[in-house]
């Protein structure tokens, strides 16, 4: 609910703009009255209300004074100024001084509704951008992290409390928590189907417990993180979450999971694998089994070890270098469960034992490497891989990665990424999609992901090309 303060020194108006709408079924809640601009303006300080509808004439301070006050205060308030025929100059002069529209008195109620609506839309508008602000910001730590999260997340409605701290919850699927009113939150889109809520954190015991009594039917998981009192530990705390969330993945059941140490036993898989690597004899691949199971078994595995197995296997397997490797979201998504991964994980090692993946000729025809760009040019907005293309064309992937590098003089990734790129630059150059849809657009899952690629390629994050563009233009 947006916060609305109405301030006007005649009381019979403020009775007027409490009942012309119902003003909850728009998205609003009156959270205070004042009828002066003196205790409006006390009352703005106090109470940081979204919009404030403020007359002209008040006894004390009038509406420019308390407009143009309120405005120094950097609390991202509008204004809207209520006035008569009469000071009709007065409410031009009110829209200089930064309000965002005035109305005549006696009120019309379309002309009302109208106003409001245009409000929600503009702070819809707003919301958009400073929670991408602050997905940038949260990426990019520097030495004034801490204030500049803080200061955005203020912005967002969340105002950080460090010795209360907070947690985050992780949620994957297409849902929103049912979280009560009353539980200071911020709700953040980090990937397709996948929201990240920063919680205050002494509310985040009694959430998760009553998430874990009734979980909502369209989630597939649910991490909660540590509770953090420094606010630049937030992206760790998203990623303890996230990985918590993924549990559901080894798991085989959807459910909620708190995020805790994996408890070691990787460093003796790593072990194994070195020697796999020197030896290629098949039974250590039997003992490499084994011994993920048990990890399995005794909730010692998570899908960041999921995700490292696999990614090593595709490197050594296939000899690839620095080719699209698979984010948690694109593991889940391509295995149901860890056991199918596993399986797959499995084959690719034997076949490495054997030998039977051998080193390809380049001397594939050139209208194979024209059919392979075709198929990228057509798909590179989906979730796309060198397996997903190699398969789909019935190539291997080391053949795919060699004849890139032969016949283009750049890798697979490099040109995948290359489009990507140009299209996300296009969709931020001419459209008003939010950063988080041209990230899925371009098909990147996770916009965490997509802004480290966008900065490392453009030299600057998103956010910053689009502000570019548009005042070049």
């Amino acid at each position: 609910m947006l916060k609305v303060l109405l301030v006007d020194d005649e009381k019979w108006v403020v009775k007027s703009l409490k009942s012309i709408v119902d003003w909850r079924s728009l998205g609003y809640e009156i959270i205070g009255e004042a009828f002066n601009g003196v205790d409006g303006y006390e009352q703005i300080k106090r109470l940081s209300p979204d919009l404030v509808f403020t007359d002209i004439r008040m006894p004390g301070m009038d509406g420019l004074e308390l407009i143009r006050r309120g405005n120094e205060l950097d609390k991202e308030i509008g204004f809207i100024v209520t006035s008569g025929y009469k000071e009709f100059e007065y409410a031009r002069k009110a829209m200089q001084y930064g309000a965002l529209s005035y109305l005549l008195k006696p009120f019309d109620e379309t002309e009302f509704v109208a106003v409001l609506d245009q409000f929600v839309q503009k702070q819809l508008k707003n919301k958009a951008i400073w929670q991408m602000e602050l997905l940038n910001r949260l990426q990019d730590h520097d030495e004034h992290s801490d204030r500049h999260l803080e200061e955005m997340m203020g912005r967002l409605g969340f105002e950080w409390d460090e010795q209360i701290g907070a947690a985050v919850v992780v949620v994957i699927g297409l849902v929103e928590l049912p979280i009560p009113t009353s539980v200071p939150y911020l709700a953040l889109q980090t990937g397709r189907n996948v929201k990240a809520f920063i919680v205050q954190g002494d509310f985040i015991a009694a959430l998760a417990e009553s998430l874990a009594a009734k979980l909502p039917e369209a989630v597939s998981g649910i991490g909660v993180s540590s509770v953090v009192h420094q606010s630049s530990y937030l992206m760790n705390a998203i990623g303890e979450a996230n990985v918590a969330a993924y549990q559901y993945f080894i798991a085989g059941n959807k459910g909620i999971w708190h995020a805790v140490s994996s408890g070691g036993g990787l460093a003796e898989v790593m072990d194994i694998l070195w020697k796999l690597n020197q030896t290629q004899q098949t039974e250590l691949v039997d003992e490499l089994s084994v011994k993920i199971k048990s990890l399995i078994s005794e909730n010692r595995f998570t899908i960041r070890n999921a995700v490292s197995l696999y990614n090593w296997a595709l490197l050594n397997v296939y000899k690839l270098e620095d080719e699209q490797l698979l984010t948690y979201q694109q593991l889940a998504n391509r295995f149901g469960s860890v056991n199918d991964m596993m399986a797959d994980w499995e084959s690719l090692l034997r076949a490495y034992c054997d030998r039977s993946v051998a080193t390809s000729p380049l001397n594939l025809p050139v209208p194979t490497f024209k059919k392979i760009v075709a198929y990228i040019d057509e798909h590179f907005r989906e979730d796309l891989s060198l397996q997903r293309v190699s398969e789909s064309l019935d190539l291997h992937p080391s053949y795919v990665s060699q004849l890139f590098r032969k016949e283009a003089s750049e890798t697979f990734l490099q040109h995948v990424t290359r489009k990507r790129m140009a299209h996300a630059c296009k969709l931020l150059a001419e459209t008003g999609l939010s950063i988080q849809e041209i990230s899925e657009s371009a098909g990147y899952l996770d916009y965490f992901h997509f802004a480290k690629i966008f900065k490392k390629t453009m030299g600057q994050t998103a956010s910053q090309y689009r502000d570019i563009d548009r005042g070049s233009s």
